[in-house]
This record gives C-alpha cells, sequence and structure tokens, in this order.
C-alpha cells in the first residue's frame, strides 16, 4: 500500500490507477507486475525511422580469402 502510494505522487494517480486497472483485468496483483504496467505507460512512444535513412550499396561482391586470414594468423595480427 505504501509503495503504491509513492508511485502515485511520483506518476500521478491517473497513471497508477489506469495500471491498477490493467493488473486487474491481467488477473493480478503483484506489484511488480504494476510497477512494469506503470512503466509501459509512461515510456514514451519512439518513432520508427523512416526510408529516408539507406545503407550505402556495395559495389563489389565481399569474397572470402581464407589465404590472408590464414597468413594474418601465422604472423600474430589476428585475435584469437
Amino acid at each position: 500500500m505504501q509503495r503504491s502510494l509513492l508511485l502515485a505522487q511520483d506518476h500521478g494517480i491517473d497513471v497508477v490507477e489506469t495500471a491498477c486497472e490493467l493488473a486487474v483485468d491481467q488477473n493480478t496483483l503483484r506489484l511488480p507486475a504494476i510497477i512494469n504496467l506503470i512503466n509501459q505507460l509512461v515510456e514514451p512512444v519512439i518513432a520508427p525511422l523512416n526510408d529516408a535513412y539507406t545503407y550505402p550499396q556495395l559495389t563489389l561482391r565481399p569474397e572470402a580469402d581464407c589465404k590472408r586470414y590464414e597468413m594474418l594468423c601465422s604472423t600474430g595480427e589476428v585475435a584469437a
């Protein structure tokens, strides 16, 4: 009870009331579940990135070069 009053002080009574109603709908009255619901309610909505950001297109296809890797391993330049 005391903790829920502190939550109301921090987040507002409306948010806590809504979280408690959601918790009852989900058949739980556990405080961690209510805190989780409060966090979900007050979390800002992150807008998805638009298509304006594109990655550069490759002009050459990457190729595996095992001989180069073996050469680097033999000189100790590759971290194990």
